[in-house]
């Protein structure tokens, strides 16, 4: 019989972050698409959904912010982590910058493509890029207080936009297979079957694998934090800048063995509360048992 109790190893620590980094003032009459635009108050809104769960969170932002987040998550067990995003990586920022405004990076770049905000944002690409470097300071911070059991996800700030994302969950639990990394793809994986496959995918942003969640224990966290601190050396060294989606889309066509793919469906984003929850697992058991006693 299929155990359905939430144990030790199906606790998930969640790691999110939110810097404003000015989405709110995209223009929308320059050609910039229109869902680019998104204003703090609209990350609030969507973080308020995953808020509610009863995980523990761990979260960075900018000091001024800090109080607006633990207003949201009330009494629920929350730790805050403010950095200066400008100051602490001015140096990563630059260089950024400098190969977004190469010529050669540009050329690359699908024309319909070329007004994404990965493409000229600086502070957007090290936002999404620094996602390994946040969960695993916050592992860091759990080992110091001997609490180190759980599994911990990093989620999107601005991932569950309504309770329907969310599942309707109070808390959040999965078994997720030991030692592996876990991500989470919205189209075939099976087309990327050589470099070029990956370098098209990232300069025609064809998405793959979501950046929005990824999941696994202290273990692997440690061994992603450095394939992907490897692979932004790599682009770096060849003048080429992409967000989480191509770094993860590099980092698994180098490590299938140790990355998981997990297909929420293909274009859907924001599947993984419903495909991927014990609780959502018991209910379909129970539906089934239902149906068989009939």
């Amino acid at each position: 019989m299929l155990d359905l109790n939430i144990n030790q190893n199906h606790r998930i620590t969640i790691v999110t972050a939110f810097f404003n980094i000015g989405r709110g003032n995209i223009p929308k009459n320059q050609g910039y698409p229109g869902y680019l635009t998104r204003t703090t108050k609209t990350y609030f809104k969507y973080f308020s959904n995953l808020a509610k769960l009863n995980n523990e969170m761990v979260i960075f932002t900018s000091p001024d912010l800090k109080e607006r987040i633990l207003k949201l998550r009330k009494v629920k067990p929350t730790k805050i982590i403010t950095i200066h995003l400008q100051d602490k990586f001015k140096h990563i920022l630059a260089k950024i910058k400098r190969i977004q405004n190469l010529d050669e990076f540009k050329k690359r770049i699908s024309f319909e493509q070329i007004k994404n905000i990965e493409y000229w944002s600086n502070s957007y690409v090290l936002v999404n890029n620094l996602k390994t470097f946040f969960v695993n300071r916050a592992i860091q911070e759990y080992k110091q207080n001997n609490m180190n059991e759980s599994q911990f996800a990093w989620i999107d700030f601005g991932y569950v936009r309504d309770m329907k994302t969310l599942n309707h969950l109070s808390s959040w639990s999965y078994g997720f297979e030991k030692d592996n990394i876990h991500l989470f793809s919205i189209n075939d994986i099976s087309e990327i079957n050589s470099i070029d496959d990956v370098y098209s995918a990232i300069f025609n942003n064809k998405p793959y694998i979501i950046g929005g969640c990824i999941v696994g224990n202290q273990k692997s966290w440690e061994k992603f934090g450095k394939i992907v601190f490897d692979c932004q050396r790599m682009f770096i060294r060849n003048n080429i800048i992409d967000d989480d989606q191509g770094i993860y889309l590099m980092s698994y066509f180098k490590n299938k063995d140790f990355i998981r793919i997990n297909h929420l469906g293909k274009d859907n984003w924001f599947g993984l509360f419903h495909k991927f929850s014990i609780a959502e697992k018991a209910s379909f058991f129970r539906r089934l048992m239902d149906k068989l006693s009939w």
